[in-house]
């Protein structure tokens, strides 16, 4: 007789199987149970019950490296769905044992600081249950906010003008007292100074070596003059090598990491360059706001 062992939970059972043959296996016959007369009701052994499965339902889904982003500071009265992101993270390394909800409340303060409180402390981190950049770094789910929308007053009363932003290395054209064209831009760090300048040049095409070699530029609208060097500053195309290579990969142009590549001036894309060069006139206001 072919027998085959069967472990239901800790138990190890023996239950004899019936085995068909295939391809000219031999298979054991089994014998005719006899017949019996007993009325007996059958009682079916625990021992060889099929265990009974069970389901389980859950309402948060499962976590998954980058499956959501966090780009401001949270910490107690927020509610929103940054939070849940946060809790579901903070959940799913241990340190939130409750139902994430969005709503960043005491339980959800006390698994950021415990999570702050047990991570390296060389990173030195301030243990103080707000998920601020630093804590969310740590979690991975940082991503740098949005800037903000362009602000519009700052074309109000100065005509057809430029205005420049250089903390987001931006800058936009005003019509009436509105903004009509937002384009970026690459800059240096600190020059020209925030305020007001008048269009004073204009130069279809130009060139300069203060990137430690000769390269050309187009449509050069000149505003004011370095702080450092007294070289002509103002808005042109991103400057060209002579052969042919920009000095700054054109994708570049208004990234942060690009910022400072210039030395004064404000570089900007060769179509935006020449609808500068045809919105300003001389005499026009160009605005610096940071």
């Amino acid at each position: 007789m072919s027998r085959s062992s069967l472990t239901v939970g800790a138990l190890a059972l023996t239950i004899p199987l019936m085995l068909t043959s295939c391809g000219g296996s031999s298979v054991e016959p089994v014998a005719e149970a006899a017949p019996t007369t007993s009325m007996e009701p059958t009682i079916p052994s625990l021992e060889t019950s099929a265990p009974v499965a069970t389901s389980t339902t859950t309402t948060t889904p499962p976590v998954v490296d980058g499956d959501c982003e966090i780009s401001s500071v949270l910490q107690i009265g927020v509610t929103s769905a940054e939070v849940l992101c946060l809790e579901r993270h903070l959940g799913a390394a241990g340190w939130f044992t409750g139902d994430p909800d969005a709503e960043f409340d005491d339980e959800t303060r006390v698994a950021v600081r415990d999570f702050q409180a047990n991570i390296d402390p060389v990173t030195g981190i301030i243990v103080d249950g707000i998920a601020g950049q630093q804590t969310v770094e740590l979690l991975g789910l940082w991503v740098t906010p949005p800037p903000p929308d362009p602000d519009e007053s700052t074309c109000e009363g100065i005509g057809d003008a430029a205005v420049i932003d250089r903390e987001f290395q931006r800058a936009w054209l005003c019509a009436d007292d509105a903004i009509t064209h937002v384009f970026p831009i690459t800059t240096a760090w600190d020059q020209p100074d925030p305020g007001d300048y008048e269009v004073e040049q204009k130069d279809r095409e130009a060139s300069s070596i203060l990137t430690g070699s000769y390269s050309e530029m187009s449509n050069f609208v000149v505003f004011t003059y370095g702080k450092y060097q007294g070289a002509r500053v103002g808005f042109h195309s991103v400057p060209i090598y002579p052969d042919g290579e920009y000095v700054q990969p054109l994708e570049s142009v208004g990234t942060p990491e690009l910022r400072g590549d210039s030395n004064g001036c404000i570089r900007a894309l060769p179509d935006d360059a020449e609808m500068i060069w045809d919105h300003l006139d001389f005499g026009d206001v160009v605005r610096v706001i940071s």
